[in-house]
């Protein structure tokens, strides 16, 4: 025990208290709030006794300015659950969306009734006047695709949970394993009916923000708690560092494992890795085509590939875990502004470098993508390439920026260099009704005109595209002269 003269206070920055601020997850673990500002709507990124932070997909333009006053409600289903007047404080851009930070005018955040009003909007949102006012403007057809997918994803829950439960009455124990390999084939089968019907349903409302609005908000509430017993969606709704599509999510699908206590658990993961499939198969290509330059330009010289976005850069591992002992050379850069992910890249190819005599090397820059577009930092001080790639970024960031973005990483490259950009394709079985709709995760989807037409001006003499083997993701390379 300490005495009193033995107590001891703060040092430097952390002298001046500040209350203290509640990740948005932890305050609101089934479902968060939207933050509303005058007719747009944001996530509750995080919230104290005096202000908050949200995450919007606006572009700057849209956003309330540093330093104005707005008028702020945080909405529950629709509901408000806390009003108050409010100025943005601090805005800060990034290629996933603007964070804007306000601070209450009038008010402050009282936690014990914010909770209250949290349950009472969230019981009220399932009364059925409730039911009949909010999902007016929800179209009725796609009321009834709801439906039907939570039907079948129940009648397989209920299947195995009354036969876990008969087993637990004669003192045994069903096969969760056993009993998810049973229903995994019919279920993909009938699981891929229902998501390309998502698609024909919500593409038909894509210019109608309202509509659209109205319909993600009744999707979160009635389809994406069921799908979250899968691991994967949980992830994917929760954002847990703060974005969609981070190395962690990644990093599922890659392993593609059975993960959950029980066989529904595992069933629901597994629904899960089916529309994220294309993430782990684009990466297949990247790992050829590294292989490729790596063998045609590794001799006199170390062939130089850079990964923009690389997250785990689980391509780059596959690489050196079989072909290590070619006895070519390379190094790889890769950028990410996750530091956690290059971590975990570093800790996974460290092994292979150190058993290479030399001949490989791979270093991680940890670097904003921001800064990187608008030129500010990052790639200057980096040797010209031979192979560049970014397949996860792009999807995020509007044309302009991606011609910009496309431009600055071609510039980068050896004559003769290869430049490969990926980004989630437009077609019927595309990602974007079970990830607009039922994770939240915006992402734009294009075709071949729009990504060939980034190489426009760059004196390349041959720029195509290719989809890998799911046909969900399009590849744009660019070949420099």
């Amino acid at each position: 025990m300490l005495a009193y003269e033995e107590l001891k206070g703060s040092t430097g920055r952390q002298i001046r208290f500040r209350p203290p601020r509640y990740d948005a997850r932890r305050v609101f673990p089934s479902l968060a709030p939207r933050v509303r500002v005058r007719s747009s709507a944001y996530r509750l990124h995080d919230i104290s006794l005096g202000g908050l932070a949200a995450l919007s997909k606006q572009s700057h333009d849209d956003l309330p300015e540093v330093g104005e006053t707005v008028a702020l409600s945080i909405q529950q289903c629709g509901l408000p659950i806390f009003e108050s007047s409010a100025r943005v404080c601090r805005a800060e851009n990034t290629v996933f969306g603007s964070k804007l930070a306000f601070s209450f005018i009038d008010r402050y955040v009282e936690f014990d009734k914010l909770l209250t009003r949290n349950t009472q909007a969230q019981i009220a949102a399932r009364s059925p006047a409730f039911v009949a006012e909010s999902s007016q403007l929800v179209p009725l057809e796609y009321r009834a695709f709801c439906a039907d997918v939570l039907k079948l994803l129940r009648a397989y829950r209920e299947v195995l949970d009354s036969n876990t439960r008969a087993a637990g009455e004669f003192r045994h124990s069903l096969d969760q394993v056993e009993a998810f390999e049973t229903c995994e084939p019919r279920l993909i089968q009938q699981w891929r009916s229902l998501w390309r019907m998502g698609n024909d349903l919500t593409h038909a409302m894509v210019s109608e923000r309202e509509v659209r609005e109205a319909t993600k908000e009744f999707t979160e509430l009635v389809l994406t708690p069921e799908l979250r017993h899968g691991a994967i969606w949980d992830r994917s709704y929760a954002k847990p560092l703060g974005y969609p599509g981070d190395f962690q999510i990644m990093n599922q699908v890659y392993d593609w494992e059975r993960v959950g206590a029980t066989a529904y658990d595992m069933l629901m993961h597994r629904v899960g890795l089916e529309v994220a499939e294309c993430i782990r198969t684009r990466m297949e290509v990247v790992r050829s085509h590294i292989a490729d330059v790596v063998r045609e330009r590794g001799h006199d010289r170390p062939a130089r590939v850079l990964s923009l976005g690389s997250g785990p850069a689980r391509e780059v591992e596959a690489y050196l875990a079989s072909h290590t002992a070619s006895g070519n050379r390379a190094e790889f850069s890769l950028i990410d502004q996750e530091e956690v992910a290059l971590h975990y890249a570093h800790e996974k190819t460290y092994p292979y470098v150190l058993n290479s005599d030399g001949r490989l090397r791979v270093q991680g820059y940890n670097l904003s993508f921001t800064d990187i577009l608008r030129g500010t930092d990052g790639l200057a001080g980096l040797p010209q390439q031979d192979l560049a790639y970014s397949v996860g970024l792009l999807d995020y960031l509007t044309d302009h920026r991606c011609r910009a973005l496309v431009m600055r990483l071609y510039d980068q490259l050896n004559p003769g260099g290869l430049l490969i950009i990926g980004n989630m394709n437009e077609c019927s079985l595309s990602n974007y009704w079970p990830m607009e709709y039922v994770c939240d995760w915006t992402l734009h989807y294009r075709g071949d005109a729009e990504m060939v037409a980034w190489a426009e001006g760059l004196n390349a003499p041959r720029a195509w595209t290719e989809t890998e083997r799911t046909g969900r993701v399009r590849m744009l390379f660019v070949r420099k002269g």
